[in-house]
């Protein structure tokens, strides 16, 4: 599905969009007080024969009230996405690759939170639902423009996705309190095959017949009398971190 004019905001995401395979940039205004400042971004765009208009703070000031922005930094953009990703991509060769599945996240600063880590720790795509609204411009900023870096998959059915991941060899790993394999287990990440990883909703995890799918349940210690559990966005910083210590 073609996602058309889509606003975005902030320096980083925006230099990013600009480097992005997956995107055609419409325009871009900048604010004609950051004329100096963003000097450098300016060049690039002109380079890419993108159009850019040098508006005053007053216009720019009207597309953030248009568009209910804050903290715009002076520069926005209006964009296509002009390519998508399903589930055929991500087996299209047998190189090792790591997923990770967002199950019934709910929470756009847990989103673009996580996006960004995917992007730091060499996750290879993501699988979220096609319900999920992903080019929110809040969302981006919090991504800082990671989420025009990683190809992102979406799917109808969570559940239908993983079942097809397993018959294509794809391990399959549970991020949960309930799990019984401890992430310092050595012997958890030695593996040649592409591994998933899902993480659940903030509030309730991920439910029994996702579990069930898993190869592993795996859970990451912490002292549970001083604190319950952990938000899932430092859940996945964490397993992605102990993940790449084996690529």
């Amino acid at each position: 599905m073609r996602q058309n004019n889509i606003t975005i905001y902030g320096y980083n995401p925006i230099k990013e969009a600009i480097n992005s395979r997956y995107v055609n940039i419409l325009i871009i205004f900048i604010n004609k007080n950051k004329f100096i400042k963003y000097n450098l971004l300016i060049n690039k765009i002109k380079k890419k024969k993108i159009p850019i208009k040098i508006i005053t703070k007053e216009k720019i000031n009207k597309i953030i009230l248009n568009k209910n922005i804050n903290n715009c930094q002076g520069i926005i953009a209006k964009l296509n996405i002009i390519k998508n990703f399903n589930l055929n991509d991500i087996i299209i060769n047998k190189k090792k690759k790591i997923i990770l599945i967002l199950y019934n996240i709910t929470d756009i600063i847990n989103i673009g939170a996580i996006i960004r880590i995917s992007v730091c720790f060499n996750v290879d795509f993501i699988i979220i639902p096609n319900n999920y609204y992903i080019y929110n411009p809040k969302l981006i900023k919090i991504s800082s423009g990671a989420i025009f870096k990683i190809p992102i998959c979406r799917v109808k059915n969570i559940e239908t996705s993983i079942h097809f991941l397993k018959k294509n060899f794809i391990k399959i790993f549970s991020i949960t309190e309930k799990g019984n394999t401890n992430i310092n287990n050595p012997i958890l990440f030695k593996s040649n095959k592409s591994f998933a990883l899902i993480l659940g909703n903030e509030e309730k995890g991920i439910p029994n017949n996702i579990l069930n799918y898993s190869d592993y349940k795996v859970y990451i210690p912490i002292n549970k009398k001083k604190i319950k559990s952990l938000n899932v966005t430092i859940a996945g910083a964490i397993i992605l971190y102990e993940l790449n210590k084996f690529l």
